[in-house]
């Protein structure tokens, strides 16, 4: 399994550059981060022979597992996106000697859940992670509760079935529910609309194993989803209005997005994030309704392009840390956190672009025109800070210098005066309560 070389073609990348791409573009990325997923994982079974892990004999029978499945049920295996974002943070941990807080174990997890959906013989011993007494979490399959006091499990599956056993139980376990109300399959959700197909896992169990700088932030993951259907009624909604009046996200979005890791709910609005190490997952609170969750999508679908890109090819050189402004933050952003922001609320910008002539109510298509020329004019003032700034690299500066165009042009568009106002006292606003919030937090 050695992963190949990549190129991305100059057009791509310039693509990319305006914010777009398409879903050729996202596919190039996708594959790449699959082979920095091969190589994550190669690297933690050798660090775990390294510092003989107490894990290494399950770790190693679960590679070797895996390692025989066919191309499609390895890729599903390695590329799950929470899989990733663990093997990343599993791996840092053990190649700094932080042998105590890894849990390489979470791999013959990974390799029983692969072979439950390959059909495959197996007999995989599974230790349990000690942070989460009480779960066995099968990757991209479900959860199991289990004995809280059992430090393994065992799976075995032969015959078209599957079974666990711990701590003195034997627990039927499969794709779908069974009589045992302990196994919980995670929620599938798929919608198709106007020749597109979105398929998302509503997966938060198994963020639990991923070390806590990798997860959401500070977002915290909300649990289990045992009632989809709130999801499935959002989401249908959203995957319409993208599908039908915002094609181009959709096509990227369909390729992307393949889980959904839910969040708890804000005191107001929706909280969102992706994971560097995660490709394909996006972290959402539910949102109010199916424009929320949309141009939720288009947002982090943008953030997830950038951290890809970003494996491939350094956007900011190393240097003293410096923060600057961002007007959609409340806090000061390094630079190259500033270009992601950027990167993505252009996305935000172009969707309202589009919106505005998409709403029939007099009141949504005023605040349509307020979201777009508010974020248009974020990301135009943000370009030229980081136009001006040394420590990009060619690539970007690239971005810097492909997304000032749109941005340009989009802020020459027509709008209406009130909308305009709007968005400029909204602007104003922010920075102000900024500014103020800076001030107070200084010494005297």
């Amino acid at each position: 399994m050695t992963p190949a070389g990549h190129r991305l073609p100059r057009a791509v990348l310039d693509a990319l550059a305006t914010g777009g791409g398409g879903p050729a573009a996202v596919d190039l990325l996708r594959s790449s981060q699959h082979s920095k997923n091969l190589l994550l994982i190669r690297a933690l079974v050798v660090l775990t022979h390294r510092v003989d892990h107490p894990d290494r004999a399950a770790v190693e029978a679960a590679y070797r597992l895996v390692s025989n499945l066919d191309k499609g049920h390895r890729q599903a295996a390695w590329g799950h996106p929470s899989v990733a974002a663990w093997a990343f943070g599993t791996a840092s941990l053990l190649n700094r000697g932080e042998r105590a807080t890894a849990y390489p174990g979470l791999l013959a997890a990974v390799a029983a859940a692969a072979a439950v959906r390959a059909r495959a013989d197996a007999d995989l011993d599974v230790p349990l992670n000690p942070a989460a007494p009480g779960w066995l979490d099968l990757p991209g399959l479900g959860t199991l509760r289990v004995d809280p006091t059992a430090t393994r499990a065992r799976v075995r599956c032969a015959g078209g079935h599957a079974e666990v056993r711990c701590g003195g139980e034997r627990i039927e376990i499969g794709y779908g529910h069974t009589a045992d109300d302990r196994w919980q399959p995670y929620p599938k959700l798929r919608f198709t609309h106007n020749g597109l197909t979105l398929r998302l896992l509503l997966d938060s169990d198994t963020w639990r194993h991923v070390p806590v700088a990798l997860r959401a932030g500070t977002h915290p993951i909300a649990g289990p989803v045992r009632d989809p259907g709130r999801w499935q009624h959002l989401l249908r909604g959203a995957w319409r209005l993208l599908a039908d009046e915002h094609r181009a996200v959709a096509e990227e979005v369909s390729v992307a997005l393949r889980t959904l890791v839910p969040l708890s709910p804000p005191r107001a609005g929706v909280r969102s994030g992706t994971f560097h190490h995660g490709f394909g997952a996006v972290a959402m609170s539910l949102p109010p309704d199916s424009r929320s969750a949309a141009v939720t999508l288009a947002h982090e679908v943008q953030h997830l392009k950038l951290a890809s890109l970003t494996d491939l090819f350094p956007l900011v050189e190393p240097g003293p840390y410096e923060s600057f402004y961002a007007p959609w933050r409340p806090d000061p952003r390094p630079l190259e956190g500033l270009l992601h922001g950027a990167y993505a609320h252009l996305g935000v910008a172009g969707f309202w672009r589009r919106q505005r002539f998409v709403e029939r109510d007099r009141a949504a298509r005023h605040r349509a025109e307020v979201e777009f020329v508010r974020w248009t004019l974020a990301v135009g003032q943000t370009l030229r800070l980081l136009a001006a700034q040394p420590r990009l690299t060619a690539v970007g500066r690239h971005l810097v210098d492909g997304m000032t165009p749109v941005t340009d042009r989009w802020a020459r568009e027509p709008v209406e005066r009130d909308a305009a106002a709007d968005a400029e006292r909204l602007l104003d606003a922010h920075r102000a309560h900024w500014d103020r919030e800076r001030a107070a937090a200084r010494p005297a």
